[in-house]
């Protein structure tokens, strides 16, 4: 088996009318964690790779009475829902034209008959790695590309009030009453908060990926980091007349990275801050797990949920997802995607409970000490 893929539950269907074919392929592939579908013709192949969408497809060119596999493999790449399943023809037909009219219909190599094993097992692994290669660009891409979006339009957003107000105090210091530059400074100073946590997960994200991020765990009690966490957003709950509570047991102590669990638990006291109506609640709680030596970290609040629809949305950065505020606080939902991958840096994970009017609860685990 190929060590640098992980080819366990990956899907391939083979086409064949010779059911003899048919069975020395699968259990040649099944042997390397290949799960094997097979068809007999054309018409049912591609019914099947319609259904099932196969990692890659092993097609046979001479399927008489049906359609043979050029039309197959032209009517699989004319199909949206088929068209970019890689297609390895198997055949007899060894001629230059053969070969130029098999790539001509789309199909990305060409075995002959009869087949060895070892080079189709080599050729299928090849093929699989370009496919998730190109998978896995598609996403490095999309990626990028919302993260230039973020920095271009949502880092952009709160310089503009920050601005305005500074420059209103420099024109109009001697004018204004003590009252308009004490609400004119909290604004700018929420806009400046606003810009710094947007950075920080911009470049926490951004060394995430590029590995420069270190997972340095140590022993502490969670306490004391649980309430810096509520006190830094005193202001802001005040500024909401919520209510913010640590209900973390003062004797729990955790291993983990105390600098990333600083940033993980503060981006989820924003996130409920940000969704908690006027007068609400924010929590923040921790229970230990003895059975899996793991300490489950709770942020829970009182604010206007998350539909279903919107809950698949999360931890997604290619999902252009943005939801206002209960006072018209913008997010890019780039904090749960630094916070996901954090938390599994410390080998736990992360859920979302939430009802829409009910409130949202985040829990996620992380290692008890030792």
């Amino acid at each position: 088996m190929n060590s640098e893929l992980n080819l366990q539950g990956l899907n391939i269907l083979i086409i064949d009318d010779n059911p003899t074919n048919l069975g020395v392929l699968a259990d040649y592939l099944d042997e390397y964690g290949f799960i094997i579908l097979t068809s007999r013709n054309g018409e049912n192949g591609i019914e099947n790779a319609r259904r099932n969408q196969p990692h890659l497809i092993l097609l046979d060119v001479m399927m008489p009475p049906g359609i043979d596999g050029f039309e197959t493999c032209r009517r699989l790449k004319a199909d949206e829902a088929t068209r970019y399943i890689p297609v390895i023809f198997m055949t007899a037909l060894a001629s230059e034209a053969d070969k130029v009219n098999g790539f001509k219909v789309g199909a990305v190599d060409y075995v002959t008959k009869p087949i060895q094993l070892r080079e189709l097992l080599a050729r299928v692994t090849t093929h699989l790695k370009i496919q998730a290669q190109a998978a896995e660009l598609t996403k490095l891409n999309a990626n990028k590309d919302r993260f230039f979006s973020i920095i271009a339009h949502d880092l952009r957003g709160p310089f503009m009030p920050l601005m305005t107000n500074l420059e209103l105090l420099g024109d109009l210091a001697d004018t204004l009453t003590p009252q308009e530059i004490r609400d004119m400074s909290g604004s700018s100073l929420r806009s400046a908060q606003k810009v710094h946590q947007l950075l920080e997960n911009l470049l926490q994200w951004a060394q995430l990926q590029m590995g420069g991020l270190k997972y340095n765990p140590t022993t502490f009690n969670l306490y004391p980091l649980a309430q810096k966490s509520l006190e830094v957003f005193h202001q802001v709950a005040q500024t909401k007349a919520i209510t913010l509570v640590n209900h973390t047991p003062p004797n729990i102590t955790i291993y983990a990275d105390i600098n990333m669990l600083d940033a993980i638990i503060r981006n989820l006291i924003n996130n409920a801050l940000k969704f908690t109506h006027n007068g609400g609640q924010v929590s923040l709680s921790a229970t230990v797990q003895p059975e899996s030596h793991k300490v489950e970290i709770v942020i829970a609040d009182t604010g206007v949920g998350i539909s279903p629809a919107d809950q698949q949305k999360l931890f997604r950065l290619e999902v252009n997802h943005i939801t206002l505020g209960t006072a018209q606080e913008k997010g890019t939902g780039l904090g749960l995607i630094v916070c996901k991958e954090m938390i599994g840096m410390h080998g736990g994970k992360i859920r979302v409970e939430s009802e829409v009017g009910q409130g949202t609860t985040v829990r996620f685990t992380v290692q008890a000490s030792e």
